[in-house]
């Protein structure tokens, strides 16, 4: 990736690994003497957790996607840092990573099963008026100003009809509608992309995220992809017969015969239970007189 800014304070920064400190200090690794900014004013740093913003106590006016940033953030490709009047904008460090080449129609109406398993794709509002709010694309989502637009978005800057998003098998598209307008994915500026789980689209000021679990990443081939998970509940598989194989009634297993009963052992148990039963009796009508004398 790399930190690009897009009113010029400072050329592109690449960025890979490790801690970019920003500041008016010398010794910062975005040094900007003369600016608005204190000695130290931010870090962005990537490392095992993920890339993240660090804000000194010091430092104040930081904002993220247009909202205040106090300590720290996490971050991803496509944010945009503010440092009071400075923005940085975290975009992929090759534009050529973004698919432009979309199919040239929309995808046909799902089935029912399909619609099912295309309900995880959703394009979440991440900032700007529709913050919040989720989009699934079981059908195509067209983005605009109009009022027939499926993701309306009420800004004169906008085009009636801006875009859509279509989900194409296990690919998720961006496909312009106005000839004038485009938008970034992950910082980059694009007419029509090929999205991946993870992408940030901006339209205008308003970001979305696109959260689609199980579609390839970017770069990864679709049939090459890891194990998938195991479902939580089972069924025990059955043999059934073939749809041309004749139905075959099987004799059902003879019944084995009641197990025999020693008459021996029968007699020794009359003739205990009717000891037991005559010594309980001589218990109770004889201890009452034994008490008396």
């Amino acid at each position: 990736m790399q930190l690009t800014f897009p009113n010029g304070e400072h050329p592109p920064v690449p960025f890979d690994h490790g801690e970019l400190s920003i500041g008016s200090r010398n010794d910062q690794r975005i040094s900007l003497p003369g600016s608005s900014l204190v000695a130290h004013h931010a870090s962005i740093i990537s490392d095992r957790r993920g890339l993240w913003l660090r804000v000194p106590a010091a430092a104040t006016g930081v904002h993220l996607n247009a909202r205040p940033v106090r300590r720290s953030a996490l971050l991803r490709i496509g944010d945009l840092v503010c440092l009071g009047p400075l923005q940085i904008l975290i975009s992929e460090d090759n534009p050529a990573r973004i698919d432009t080449r979309i199919p040239a129609a929309p995808p046909a109406p799902l089935a029912d099963a399909q619609r099912l398993s295309a309900s995880r794709v959703l394009l979440r509002s991440v900032s700007g008026s529709l913050f919040g709010r989720s989009y699934t694309l079981t059908e195509p989502k067209t983005i605009g100003r109009g009022a027939g637009c499926d993701i309306r978005i009420d800004d004169p800057a906008l085009a009636e009809r801006h875009a859509q998003f279509e989900l194409h098998g296990d690919r998720v598209i961006l496909r312009s509608l106005d000839a004038s307008e485009g938008s970034r994915v992950n910082g980059v500026p694009v007419r029509d992309a090929v999205l991946a789980p993870g992408d940030q689209i901006v339209v205008d000021q308003h970001r979305f995220v696109l959260e689609a679990p199980g579609l390839p990443a970017r770069g990864q081939d679709p049939g090459k992809r890891g194990p998938s998970v195991a479902h939580t509940q089972t069924i025990k598989a059955i043999r059934s017969a073939a749809a041309n194989t004749p139905y075959i009634a099987q004799a059902p297993e003879p019944e084995k015969p009641p197990a025999s009963v020693d008459p021996g052992a029968l007699w020794w148990l009359i003739a205990a239970a009717a000891v037991l039963a005559a010594a309980m009796t001589a218990l109770l009508v004889y201890s009452p007189h034994l008490g008396a004398a």
